[in-house]
């Protein structure tokens, strides 16, 4: 049966489909008892928008789509019900277009091992929650680019329950879980090429927030993790830690709980020697991690930053850029000594060329800083050209014309191709090294 941009109000449901095939192109569905304007069970139902109408369905006390067992299509369409859920789904879905919420409930509730669920398009909106996935066993459920507007939560996940959150994903999401814990997993285990870092996903579980996981194989998916933490800055090393969902590597964006155990182990170039650590809490306070290039300390309630020192090999230290005629610095900072001393040395020798070459002047703790400090202190160039960098903003026209210009000079180069990484950690020696080739260079005074 085909239906094309009719009108019909009913206080029974406008269309009970049981074993059939009906498709609704537009129209105005209106049912005013309790019951819900679409009722399928175990046949297929599609919505696509109609000629003269897109299609409006509303249900006053009902949901507007109860699926037993069937497969209903939504390509387009607006549903709207002030009952507690808007699509009731036990069975397949496809969410293709349209529009869906529930003001006072849900507007897609999936439960019930029935099929698989494609939510692939469409905007779920002015609902207290969006999507809610309860008692769904083995059944697929994949969220690709669904956009949610305005819901208290974007998705609600029952006991045990996880969704697949594909790449195609662009948007936000507002994750509520019923039994949050330490390590909870979110998103289902995915293999496909590293992406769901990047998702932006935001847990509404007080104590919480969605953290990364991604193991040796390539192997990812997101958790909840404690909230209540600092981060690892890890320079010329790898810092790892359980956070709950076993053994990962830590970077700038990982919260990390005080008193959970770190372990950092040197990356240093084939053929250099390892000198020993620098370790710098935000707090002030010596942190000391011995003579090994594998190191472990518990989480202070600050932030952290650990160094490992190194001479010769294939690379320089890993400064923003390399030359620079600074030997005494880089000289002292790479004596061969190890433990305390070698941190004593370090701190001495950049120490002493601050006082020789750099008096007053403050010291970055970031390529941000760093950029910005040179380019001021040499009058503020203009660059040749002001480029765009993905991860600075477009508005923010002084760094880019720094970063830009530092760039241009060779002072600083690309982290990455139209990436400036500008919060990326610098440290004394860096900032030392790049001050000295700007000196050389006749930059700055």
């Amino acid at each position: 049966m085909t239906l094309n941009d009719v009108t019909a109000i009913s206080a029974e449901p406008v269309i009970l489909n049981s074993t059939g095939t009906v498709d609704v192109n537009g129209g105005d569905f209106k049912t005013t008892g309790t019951k819900s304007c679409f009722v399928n069970n175990s046949a297929n139902l599609t919505i696509d928008k109609g000629s003269t109408t897109d299609g409006t369905f509303v249900s006053e006390g009902a949901s507007c789509i109860n699926n037993s067992w069937g497969q209903v299509r939504i390509n387009g369409g607006s549903f709207t019900t002030d009952a507690d859920i808007a699509v009731k789904n036990c069975g397949g879905l496809r969410l293709n277009g349209g529009t869906v919420e529930a003001p006072k409930g849900t507007a897609i509730d999936i439960s019930g091992e029935s099929g698989d669920v494609q939510l692939n398009s469409g905007t779920i909106r002015n609902s207290v929650t969006g999507v809610r996935v309860a008692d769904a066993g083995d059944s697929e459920i994949d969220l690709k680019a669904v956009t949610f507007e305005n819901n208290t939560d974007d998705i609600s996940l029952g006991k045990d329950q996880q969704i697949n959150i594909k790449k195609s994903f662009a948007g936000t999401a507002k994750i509520r879980v019923d039994d949050p814990a330490r390590g909870r997993q979110i998103t289902t285990d995915n293999e496909d090429l590293s992406y769901q870092n990047k998702l932006k996903l935001f847990s509404m579980n007080s104590g919480y927030i969605i953290g990364y996981k991604r193991d040796a194989n390539g192997v990812e998916y997101r958790y909840l993790a404690d909230a209540n933490g600092n981060i690892v800055n890890a320079v010329n090393a790898k810092a790892t830690a359980n956070l709950g969902a076993g053994e990962q590597e830590l970077d700038t964006a990982t919260v990390v709980p005080e008193n959970t155990p770190v372990t950092v182990t040197a990356n240093i170039p084939e053929g250099a020697e390892f000198l020993g650590w620098s370790a710098v809490r935000a707090d002030g306070i010596a942190l000391k991690l011995g003579d090994d290039q594998t190191a472990h300390f518990k989480m202070p309630g600050c932030n952290v930053t650990v160094e490992a020192l190194y001479q010769g090999g294939n690379g320089d230290i890993d400064n923003p850029s390399s030359g620079g005629s600074s030997d005494v610095v880089a000289g002292i900072a790479a004596v061969a000594l190890t433990g305390a001393a070698v941190w004593g040395i370090y701190e001495t020798g950049t120490g002493i060329y601050r006082v020789l070459n750099m008096p007053g002047v403050p010291m970055p703790s970031n390529r941000a800083g760093l950029a910005t400090l040179i380019w001021e202190k040499a009058g503020c160039p203009e660059p040749q050209t002001v480029k765009s960098f993905s991860d600075i903003d477009d508005a923010d026209l002084h760094l880019r014309q720094a970063a830009s210009w530092m760039e241009e000079q060779g002072l600083m180069d690309d982290v990455k191709e139209n990436e400036f990484r500008p919060y990326r950690y610098v440290t004394k020696l860096q900032t030392c090294l790049v001050w000295d080739k700007a000196k050389e260079k006749s930059l700055i005074s």
